[in-house]
């Protein structure tokens, strides 16, 4: 028997017979399943060639906090600038202080600070200084002016024994000058003498011409002698002259230095005294110092966030902080922390987007203009070396966006609030995206322009 008559009564009337078995008219696929197979390749087919034209903003994650973008402007500790005990609260938490305001009082507990009229008696000694200075300089004017006039009394002195001395040599002169005339008027008379002798003898003159003429070669002899004396006499003086001239000169010079000596003396004493006057200035400025710095002040404009010493008699050590205070922030900005994988990738400049802590927000990396409640900025400084953990993260500060919506109000965005960023790096194909993530590869950025820049400036200079 055949199969197909065996089989007929099994078979459906419903199910047409086309000649074709019945397992294979079994199996065949329906048409509402072929339908929906089109459908979904042309739907598999359509999101490729979407993929491969829609564009993706590709971007690096980060997470950080408000800051301000001015370091002074940023919040600040008050810290005790001296090692004191804590007397008075001047400021509450949450209030307004000018910069300069009083904060609190310390009362000084170092030793060498200790007494109350030190300031007092520093000025006094200080006084006692100054006025024995003055008298010193004082001192010094009067050697000044007796080293004037002992000058001019040896001046005058030496002049005086100077003419003294020119007219010795005069008389010395002149005596030389006698003592000449006078040998010359002997040899004369002896010549004169020797000839009237040998005519005496002869028989030729009297003994009256002979007497006289004899008389008259011992009077040559007598003043030749005397103007040898009185020339001996003018040397003499002549020799104490020139002595008494520099007797003169060492004696006036001796008391010139002497009272210089004292001058010498008394401005060493000046310079001891302005040594200990600077000396002394510079202990009374540090206690002045010491006693302002016991008066803790506000260094900017802003509000008292936290007092960290709140009862009145606490010591407190040189350096340990008292409070905290909020400046004015009229300059905000965000420090956003991220890998070290992701920094070479960034640049200053880069577009940012940002979503701060109680402002709600919706944020698609790779479609930025889709992005709602979040704010825009730009990369203004990388930090380059890692944080002082040594974590492997970088600090990136990211300032407002001018062309963008503008920030919240420092009132409302405060600095420490957290944050979350994307920065901006290229935009490819979403396909693209897709295919780097799967197989793990990085990010592709340009080089800046300012190296593209310089890369062809070197290959001109070349």
């Amino acid at each position: 028997m055949k199969i197909k008559e065996f089989l007929k009564p099994l078979i459906p009337e419903s199910i047409p017979d086309h000649g074709l078995s019945y397992s294979l008219t079994a199996v065949r696929t329906s048409r509402s399943i072929r339908v929906f197979a089109l459908f979904l390749m042309f739907t598999l087919l359509s999101l490729i060639f979407v993929l491969v034209g829609i564009p993706w903003v590709q971007t690096v994650n980060g997470d950080g906090q408000v800051t301000a973008l001015i370091p002074n402007q940023r919040p600040q500790t008050v810290q005790a600038q001296i090692k004191g005990r804590l007397m008075k609260w001047f400021v509450t938490e949450g209030q307004y202080v000018q910069a300069g305001d009083t904060i609190a009082i310390l009362e000084d507990i170092d030793s060498k600070f200790l007494d109350f009229n030190l300031i007092e008696n520093q000025s006094k000694q200080l006084e006692a200084l100054k006025e024995r200075k003055k008298q010193i300089e004082t001192q010094v004017d009067v050697f000044r002016q007796q080293v004037d006039a002992e000058t001019k009394a040896r001046e005058a002195g030496v002049m005086a024994s100077k003419q003294k001395l020119q007219q010795s040599i005069q008389k010395r002169i002149a005596a030389e000058a006698t003592v000449k005339q006078a040998e010359l008027d002997y040899d004369i008379a002896k010549t004169r003498f020797e000839d009237r002798k040998q005519l005496f003898e002869k028989g030729l003159r009297s003994q009256r011409d002979y007497e006289r003429d004899r008389l008259d070669l011992q009077r040559s002899e007598v003043s030749l002698t005397k103007a040898q004396t009185d020339a001996e006499a003018a040397r003499r003086n002549e020799q104490e002259e020139k002595s008494n001239v520099t007797n003169k000169e060492s004696e006036g010079s001796s008391k010139i230095l002497k009272v210089m000596s004292d001058e010498t003396k008394a401005l060493e004493t000046i310079a001891s005294l302005e040594n200990s006057i600077a000396k002394g200035t510079s202990e009374l400025n540090t206690v002045l110092a010491r006693r302002d710095a016991a008066i803790v002040r506000s260094p900017v404009n802003g509000k008292v966030v936290r007092l960290l010493k709140l009862g009145s008699g606490e010591t407190l050590k040189q350096g340990e902080e008292i409070a905290i205070i909020v400046p004015e922030a009229n300059s905000l900005a965000v420090e956003l922390m991220i890998s070290g994988n992701d920094a070479p990738l960034l640049s200053v400049g880069r577009n940012v987007r940002l979503q701060f802590d109680g402002f709600p927000g919706f944020q698609i990396s790779g479609w930025p203009s889709v992005s709602v409640g979040t704010f825009g900025g730009i990369i203004s400084v990388i930090d380059a070396v890692d944080d002082e953990k040594s974590s492997g993260k970088f600090r990136v500060v990211i300032r407002p966006d001018p062309n963008d919506e503008p920030w919240p109000e420092s009132k409302f965005l405060r600095p420490g609030t957290r944050s979350l960023g994307w920065m901006q790096l290229n935009t490819v194909t979403l396909g693209f995206e897709l295919w780097r993530q799967f197989n793990g590869f990085p990010p592709t950025v340009d080089k800046p322009k300012d190296e593209k820049k310089s890369k062809k400036d070197d290959d001109s200079e070349e």
